[in-house]
């Protein structure tokens, strides 16, 4: 198969249809918690976390070098320092991948002051950030028209001067903008670009947009990943939002939303660019409460009174209120659907099986160890249930219980007016499992309405996954 060059589109018309508008009133909670994180100088820590584990992992997706698990937490952790990378057959040098990731860090701290200069992106400025982005390699590898592999000697700041047309693990060529169309592929690029900003088209729409026409065209000989997650984040950042540091754990989705766009559809990419920033935003919250190290037994009750403190409603109330309020309905959408799905399982299955008894609850059981330990491990945040914390359940009595259940928590031990779902299945001979491809948040900045949209998708698909599960379990 060939996916064969052809020049970069626009938006579609119905750009909106991209994007369920989550990112908006999620900003306007972002930017009233940034003023707790900066008294507690957890800001300044967090972005200083955030910029070593977006300079580690924009190059070990793309293979420019391959740190494991330990070594890249002890950068994130302790800071750029070859001594703390080990030598490894095959590999670059530590001196030599330390400098490279110490380039991407140099990269990222100037796109932070790009965006106080309110300069326009341009050709230049991308040819720039390429030239930065790669100094300190010299060569990229290639293949001969045998399958052969050699170094090239790599153009810096330079469009391509040859096709580069990959043959993908599976077979596939790809085939990218010949190099004498990319001068006026970029050109209608940026004009587009400056369109939709006057058009102020969302800013997870346009980023999807532009990454993904941008990596249509791959301007360059080596690194146009890194350019364009470079530029991703160069937009967020002057949204108000993070830059995009794509992990290796997410790499996986983030090609598959890649080769999506690809077949025309934005949708996959803009989810996931939205989940990245949700990811970067729970973290922020946690390093607001996880900042202050603790060396004494002093020290240690002091911290544990703030904790306290922090399960009391220092919100406003009605801010609380706001969130409460649309998990409430929500929770009870959730106890009608699966009433829905209880009564049509009875008539479908129980004919077959007078045995069988289908049921929904609303009684809370003690959250099991896996339920208390997923949400951190997988959506990087801390349930708290002693502020907000509601079940419903969906009870399948056949050979044995099953229990599809959805789940509602505050996050984080302090009140901030966000509160999470998850669908889990409790199925034998299995243990508990996550039924929830994503959370799903509540915030009280955004309207009702709008939560509803969103959370009847989000329900709809985790119920299908859960019920599919348990089908599988039979």
């Amino acid at each position: 198969m060939v996916l064969v060059w052809e020049p970069i589109t626009d938006l579609p018309q119905d750009w909106s249809a991209l994007t369920d508008g989550e990112l908006g009133p999620l900003l306007q909670f972002w930017n009233d918690q940034r003023a707790d994180l900066e008294q507690k100088d957890a800001l300044a820590e967090f972005n200083q976390r955030l910029a070593r584990e977006w300079s580690i992992e924009t190059g070990q997706i793309e293979g420019v070098y391959n740190l494991d698990r330990g070594v890249t937490e002890t950068l994130i952790e302790r800071g750029i320092n070859a001594d703390l990378i080990p030598t490894q057959p095959g590999q670059k040098l530590p001196e030599l991948i330390a400098a490279i990731i110490q380039d991407h860090v140099d990269v990222l701290e100037g796109l932070f002051q790009f965006v106080k200069g309110e300069r326009p992106i341009s050709k230049s400025y991308i040819h720039e950030l390429h030239a930065a982005l790669l100094r300190h390699q010299e060569t990229s590898t290639k293949k001969d028209q045998f399958g052969n592999l050699f170094e090239s000697k790599l153009h810096k700041g330079k469009y391509k001067e040859c096709p580069n047309i990959p043959t993908k693990p599976d077979g596939t060529i790809h085939q990218y903008c010949p190099p004498e169309q990319v001068d006026p592929e970029m050109e209608r690029l940026l004009a587009m670009h400056e369109d939709h900003a006057k058009k102020r088209v969302a800013v997870e729409v346009e980023v999807a947009w532009l990454h993904h026409r941008f990596t249509q065209i791959h301007p360059y000989q080596d690194g146009n990943g890194r350019v364009a997650r470079a530029l991703a984040s160069l937009i967020f950042i002057k949204a108000g939002w993070f830059p995009v540091a794509v992990t290796r754990d997410a790499r996986s989705r983030y090609i598959e939303a890649l080769e999506f766009a690809d077949e025309g559809d934005l949708k996959p990419l803009v989810s996931f660019l939205v989940d990245v920033q949700k990811r970067s935003l729970l973290q922020a919250l946690k390093a607001a409460d996880d900042v202050q190290e603790v060396l004494t037994v002093d020290e240690a009750i002091a911290a544990a009174k703030r904790a306290l403190a922090g399960h009391t409603k220092d919100l406003e109330p009605t801010t609380w209120i706001k969130a409460k309020d649309t998990a409430d309905r929500l929770m009870n959408l959730t106890v009608n659907r699966l009433n829905e799905i209880a009564q049509s399982m009875a008539h479908e299955i129980g004919s077959d099986r007078p045995d069988s008894q289908f049921s929904t609850t609303a009684k809370i059981h003690p959250p099991s160890y896996a339920v208390k330990v997923w949400p951190q491990v997988m959506f990087g945040y801390k349930p708290n249930t002693t502020d907000y914390g509601e079940t419903r359940a969906l009870v399948i009595s056949l050979q044995k219980q099953a229990r599809i259940e959805v789940q509602a928590h505050a996050i984080g031990p302090k009140v901030r007016g966000l509160i999470a779902m998850i669908a889990i299945l409790q199925a034998p001979p299995s243990d508990i499992q996550l039924a929830s491809k994503n959370g799903f948040e509540v915030n009280y900045a955004e309207p009702y309405e709008s939560a509803e949209r969103r959370f009847r998708t989000w329900l709809e698909e985790s119920l299908i996954h859960a019920l599919d599960m348990w089908r599988k379990s039979l």
